[in-house]
């Protein structure tokens, strides 16, 4: 009689964040943009409530691809090299259940690779994927992908439902504290069934800390050269912002960790790791909560830990003076924020709807308390006008922040803006061609009002206009000693930056340091030299601008 197969043993992959080197255009990518990665999440945490909740004897092993990458700090990770390092994983390790972790649907060719890989050494291992990018296209999935199943939304408890049906186990209790939630599946036929579950996403106080020895975290502080771990205080968005997913992965209603876990939390990960100098949360909207906020951060102030906090996507609706003054005196120096755009009519339409003259109050408010301000912003959108475009940079001129991300709308499948680009068939692909979908290209939108190239060049003006030659930072030495700590690092990143440099250049003259300031003129001054170069800045020479003219006379020297 043959001996029943057990599925005990499991690995767990986070998969490249990066898009594959295959894809079209990764060769000028690793030159342009190189990938920084950072540590998972989400492996430690499924880890930890694998950990704690289960009753089986499961064995547990962590790889994240993205730390593996890494070899000395400051030096960009070649995606290049992460087929090889895939194939080694898949191949010289055991298991009866591969576990991929897949957040984006531009990951779809490592998910490919990963089955492939595992089909042709561990032949009778089950395949089972969870994420992002699962939780929208689950019978994709399925259909395209030799996958066992794949995960819809939250995915530690199901996980662990999935495994305990893979061996036959029964544990009650788990079930009743934990339902199951949805996920595809293929039946005897090879048909792809969605198995619908119930509401099943986690109270956090539920959640055991992460367990991030199963990575590891001292090698990547080593090679990376960032001492930084992701952290999270709730999950889930109220909003339905046209462009966005967020809400249907982790849920409409925001939920948080009791502030007490979280400090215990805080607390494990400083012991653990003596080096860790920041921790980056990664939540929607962590300041939703105003009482959540305020109990927290009064926590941390109190406890006076030498650790940094950044917190991104704050919502510009729940941002006062009283969260503002925590904040900063919690030892935050740059904050976060999304408007997005600056036409009231693109308000409307991505359900943003935010009201500027409230935006222009929060902004002054933020630069009184002293914060670095960063806001995000997109162009681009489907029906967008060159008109309202233009309304976007006047508003990013108006605010002044000391930094700004401009960067062209992504339409991502299974967000309402894709539905609408699709519906006016305004896109130049499909769901079926979802393989080459590339997040590092942002040209799936038609218009006839501009086209990419066009929209690139009005980006790339006004960014080196708002975020560097018009920086409102380089007004005082406290500015230009803030965005020289800012800039410096970009450097490896963008050697050939003519404006980069100048930038620095320029500050370090300010600064009297001579030496570094006569370095980066002279860099852009052999840069020019290239002809390709010199097409692509001489342009801003005839600017009217201070720094411009600096190095003008320091040309004619």
């Amino acid at each position: 009689m043959q001996e029943k197969k057990h599925f005990k043993s499991v690995l767990l992959v986070k998969l490249p964040m990066c898009s594959h080197p295959d894809s079209e255009s990764s060769d000028s990518f690793r030159t342009k943009n190189p990938f920084r990665p950072g540590p998972s999440l989400a492996l430690p945490v499924l880890c930890s409530f694998l950990e704690k909740y289960k009753t089986c004897d499961y064995k547990i092993k962590a790889v994240d691809l993205n730390l593996r990458a890494y070899t000395n700090p400051g030096i960009p990770v070649d995606t290049s090299i992460y087929p090889n390092l895939l194939t080694e994983v898949i191949q010289n390790n055991d298991y009866d259940v591969l576990s991929i972790s897949i957040m984006y649907v531009f990951n779809e060719r490592w998910v490919a690779d990963a089955v492939k890989l595992s089909r042709k050494f561990h032949p009778d291992a089950k395949i089972i994927i969870g994420g992002g990018y699962p939780t929208l296209f689950p019978e994709r999935c399925l259909k395209k992908h030799d996958i066992d199943d794949a995960i819809i939304g939250e995915g530690e408890a199901t996980f662990l439902h999935i495994l305990n049906k893979y061996n036959n186990h029964q544990d009650a209790e788990f079930d009743k504290k934990f339902p199951r939630g949805s996920y595809a599946t293929k039946n005897e036929k090879g048909q792809i069934d969605v198995i619908k579950g119930e509401n099943c996403l986690i109270d956090l106080s539920n959640l055991p800390m992460p367990a991030w020895n199963y990575l590891n975290i001292e090698e990547y502080f080593k090679k990376s050269g960032d001492s930084a771990l992701p952290i999270e205080g709730s999950r889930g968005c109220p909003y339905r912002c046209s462009y966005c997913t967020s809400f249907i992965f982790c849920g409409p209603r925001i939920r948080y960790k009791p502030v007490e876990n979280l400090i215990k939390e805080i607390l494990e990960i400083k012991k653990r790791y003596n080096d860790i100098k920041t921790l980056r949360f990664i939540d929607d909207n962590l300041s939703f909560s105003k009482d959540w906020i305020k109990d927290f951060l009064t926590r941390i102030i109190d406890m006076k830990l030498p650790l940094k906090l950044e917190i991104q996507n704050f919502s510009v609706k729940h941002l006062d003076e009283e969260v503002l003054s925590l904040l900063i005196k919690a030892g935050m120096t740059t904050l976060t924020i999304a408007v997005e755009t600056g036409s009231p009519e693109m308000q409307k339409r991505i359900n943003k709807n935010l009201n500027f003259d409230m935006v222009r109050k929060l902004v002054k408010m933020i630069k009184s308390h002293g914060f670095h301000l960063h806001i995000c912003w997109m162009v681009g959108f489907p029906n967008e006008t060159l008109d309202q475009i233009n309304e976007t940079f006047n508003l990013a001129r108006e605010l002044k922040a000391n930094s700004n991300q401009f960067v062209t709308v992504l339409p991502y499948p299974g967000t309402q803006l894709f539905d609408e680009a699709k519906r006016d068939n305004l896109l130049v692909f499909s769901e079926d061609d979802l393989d080459k979908f590339d997040n590092r290209r942002c040209d799936y939108i038609k218009s006839d009002q501009w086209n990419y190239n066009q929209l690139q060049k009005i980006i790339y003006d006004a960014n080196i206009e708002i975020n560097f030659l018009n920086n409102p930072s380089l007004e005082t030495a406290t500015g230009r000693d803030g965005l020289l700590e800012f800039f410096k690092p970009l450097l490896p990143a963008l050697p050939e930056h003519i404006i980069l440099h100048l930038v620095i250049g320029y500050i370090y003259k300010q600064k009297n340091c001579y030496s570094e300031y006569e370095k980066h003129y002279n860099i852009a001054r052999e840069l020019f030299k290239d002809k390709k170069l010199s097409e692509t800045f001489s342009k801003y020479l005839s600017w009217d601008n201070p720094i411009i003219k600096d190095f003008n006379q320091f040309l004619n020297k």
